[in-house]
């Protein structure tokens, strides 16, 4: 397709020009537009709707083995929701990809420890020792840690009081009686404290790239078999990776489009700036999806929390990255219900939502002017002339009208997005079809 958005010498005109269409009707604010003239249509066609494809990147942190309502735990019920969307959209033309978080560093075993080896060059201590001395655990992986005389502050291993509050534990150095009717001194399971990778580019990297479905479906099960949850939450590095590969995949792959999707069942934990232990902002992750949709090629973030009944904390953080991310709301799932059934569901909602409501560019032998592209739905009985609108947000006023992806004044476009009050009907409609018209001067809103 030949393209050229340089400058206003090939018929381009800037939006907020009085601009009349076919009849003079360009600029009205009528409910409805009257149809085009055909003496000015010099092509008419089918729209096609566009290729998707979902680059999920998938929570897989150690909150994930906590039941369900069902008696799974929610690691299990999302890996059979995701293995059962593979299967029932395997013969289709959805493309998906796969990565997890959190990741380990290099050199690390594993989250969980049992010596300081096991943590690597770079993810360490272990969880495992502290100096004697102190209110606070000061952890230690050597006696050289610990300051003053070794017999006075050693570094010593230390466990929990067994009836200690779980909420705030008791240490204590074992093996040894807690005092207090605390119980005994018991070990408990350790964690390498550094072991999160936070680098971008490691979650840039997918488990399993993007692929048609028919082709990834038996490594993304692998993968979701191999990959243990365990660890932390690190949303900022894990979505700013996500939408950075989306973004370079749909590069080299500009007839589809491709969105992704972010599941989590917690609030950003790791690789944030953290002030005095605090947990990373969720600015910082709003900042990420918003930076998606703004770029010259954007990219939209979906958005799928699980979460117990009123966890308000957690459903308003993901609903305001899925508002950044230009998806409007979060699919939320109740982590005490079904969570396989719902979670299914959510990635059909997705697929099946908005994105089933973008169209081809369409393809032409000459210059292609943006703005002499109009649209019409036929409901199978009679047809509507849609007007054009800058952007989504623009439907709310103009509901039967479409827009462009990007600003066709300023970048080419990828894709045509009708708005929802119409991507509503045309769903709803068996034989319903969006007809792309060429010739005739945009009908503007």
């Amino acid at each position: 397709m030949k393209v050229d958005v340089s400058d206003s010498d090939n018929g381009f005109v800037d939006l907020t020009d009085d601009q009349s269409g076919a009849g003079g009707n360009g600029s009205q604010e009528s409910s409805t537009l009257p149809l085009l003239d055909d003496a000015c249509v010099s092509q008419t066609s089918a729209a096609e709707q566009r290729k998707v494809a979902l680059n999920v990147m998938l929570d897989s942190s150690g909150s994930m083995e906590e039941d369900t309502g069902s008696g799974a735990t929610k690691w299990q019920a999302v890996q059979r929701a995701i293995r059962s969307f593979l299967i029932e959209t395997r013969d289709s033309d959805l493309s998906i990809g796969l990565q997890f978080f959190p990741l380990l560093k290099p050199g690390v075993v594993n989250f969980n420890c049992k010596s300081h080896e096991d943590c690597g060059p770079d993810g360490g201590p272990c969880f495992l020792s502290t100096c004697l001395q102190g209110d606070t655990i000061t952890l230690c992986e050597t006696q050289s840690d610990c300051p003053g005389n070794p017999r006075d502050n050693p570094c010593v291993d230390f466990g929990l009081c067994a009836n200690s509050d779980p909420a705030s534990p008791t240490a204590c150095v074992l093996p040894s009686t807690c005092g207090n009717d605390l119980g005994r001194c018991e070990d408990f399971e350790r964690t390498c404290t550094n072991a999160t990778q936070c680098e971008v580019a490691s979650y840039a990297e997918p488990a399993v790239e993007i692929g048609s479905v028919v082709n990834v479906l038996g490594p993304i099960d692998q993968a979701l078999s191999n990959q243990p949850p365990q660890g932390l939450t690190p949303t900022v590095p894990a979505l700013d990776g996500a939408i950075r590969h989306a973004r370079e995949w749909s590069v080299s792959h500009p007839d589809q489009t491709v969105v992704t999707v972010l599941a989590t069942d917690g609030l950003p934990t790791e690789c944030g700036p953290n002030v005095n232990g605090a947990p990373a902002p969720i600015d910082q992750v709003l900042d990420i999806a918003r930076g998606g949709v703004e770029d010259e090629l954007p990219i939209r973030t979906f958005v799928i929390g699980v979460f117990p009944p009123g966890d308000a904390a957690s459903l308003n953080n993901v609903n305001a990255i899925a508002v950044a991310g230009g998806t409007g709301q979060a699919v939320a799932i109740d982590a005490e219900g079904e969570v396989e059934a719902e979670f299914l569901d959510a990635l059909r909602q997705i697929r099946e939502g908005s994105l089933a409501c973008q169209f081809q560019i369409p393809e032409t032998d000459e210059i292609l002017d943006y703005f002499s592209v109009n649209l019409q739905f036929n409901n199978g009985t009679e047809r509507q002339q849609l007007g054009f609108v800058p952007n989504e947000a623009a439907c709310a006023t103009s509901p039967n009208s479409w827009h462009y992806d990007v600003d066709a004044n300023v970048s080419q476009p990828n894709a045509i997005q009708v708005c929802p009050a119409v991507c509503d009907q045309f769903k709803a409609t068996p034989n319903g079809s969006i007809n792309l018209q060429l010739g005739c001067r945009t009908l503007l809103r």
